[in-house]
């Protein structure tokens, strides 16, 4: 009988060609996965760095609104910019612990002004100003369109950050502080860019001089 020659162990070139394939395949979509979840982890950062951004501001307002005290007060202004928008300024009037980050606790600051100004952008610029008299004095001849002061910038990308004060003759939520109503309660309402619901809070103080 003839003998059949052995086949000898190995790869044929079809296999090795299938087995290169698979391989990039595999690694194509590894890296798929690693790209997808480290874009979905960047984003869950982002968005929880925004949270805890707003969760600071919000607290540090509440802190502003419940240091106020029977020789503080509360002012607001605001000024249309053209296109019915409006610069809002929101001043707390003898409160040193008011956004007190190392500024407002100095003897000369009378006012902690938080700014809210419409950019070309549509987006918000927020600042909490610390003024003197002085400085208070020559921003309001300027309508505020002048500020000369020490501030701080606050939440970046915001798209609503407007004030609403209750009138406890009337029971309703009035949008400015005009008329010097009975007032002990101001609604917040902030909405930053990439979310669907504005944040609503209520804030309380107590009401002193004007």
């Amino acid at each position: 009988m003839a003998a059949h020659p052995e086949r000898k162990g190995g790869f044929t070139l079809l296999e090795m060609m299938l087995a290169v394939a698979v391989f990039l395949i595999l690694i194509t979509s590894a890296f798929s996965l690693v790209g997808a979840t480290t874009e979905l982890m960047t984003e869950v950062s982002e968005a929880q760095k925004e949270s805890a951004l707003q969760l600071r501001f919000l607290e540090s307002c509440r802190t502003a609104f419940e240091a106020t005290n029977l020789n503080s007060s509360i002012e607001f202004h605001h000024f249309d910019r053209g296109g019915n928008t409006f610069d809002t300024y929101l001043s707390f009037v003898n409160t040193p612990a008011a956004f007190d980050f190392g500024m407002n606790s100095r003897e000369e600051i009378e006012r902690t002004v938080l700014a809210a100004e419409i950019r070309p952008d549509g987006f918000i610029r927020s600042r909490i100003y610390y003024l003197t008299r002085e400085s208070f004095e020559a921003a309001e001849r300027t309508d505020f369109s002048e500020i000369e002061g020490p501030h701080l910038e606050l939440i970046p990308r915001q798209r609503q950050l407007s004030w609403l004060f209750y009138n406890e003759n009337t029971q309703r939520w009035e949008p400015t502080l005009e008329g010097n109503f009975p007032n002990s309660m101001v609604k917040l309402i902030l909405q930053v860019d990439g979310t669907t619901e504005p944040i609503e809070t209520v804030f309380y103080y107590l009401k002193g001089g004007s």
